[in-house]
């Protein structure tokens, strides 16, 4: 695959991500977040954060596709990959130290291979 192939795979693969955030972790997070009991703030700061994600995923699939069409530099699509990958790794280590296993939080396997194929349209 050439540099702008593997861009539009993590691209392919972020909007596909976005979708999964937003229809089905829309359903089974965000949803009952609003629902529950937690006090106001930690509620409606929790919801912005779930918004704020989205806007980054968006931006990460956003970054990828124009990299990949040469609109923009590649650093844009060095970025994106760097934060998925810290966005992996932060998922990993948190489903480990709060003993949650791997696949009760998994956003580290939707996040890894976005980064390892953004990061290999970058080189």
């Amino acid at each position: 695959m050439t540099s702008p192939d593997w861009l539009y795979a993590a691209a392919l693969l972020s909007f596909l991500v976005l979708m999964a955030h937003i229809f089905g972790g829309g359903r089974t997070i965000a949803r009952p977040l609003l629902n529950s009991d937690l006090a106001e703030v930690p509620k409606y700061a929790s919801y912005y954060c779930w918004h704020m994600v989205t806007i980054i995923i968006l931006y990460m699939t956003l970054s990828f596709t124009l990299s990949a069409s040469n609109l923009v530099s590649t650093d844009l699509a060095w970025g994106s990959s760097i934060l998925a990958i810290l966005f992996a790794a932060w998922s990993f280590f948190l489903s480990l130290w709060k003993k949650q296993g791997l696949f009760k939080l998994p956003q580290w396997i939707m996040f890894l291979p976005i980064g390892v194929t953004g990061i290999l349209g970058a080189l």
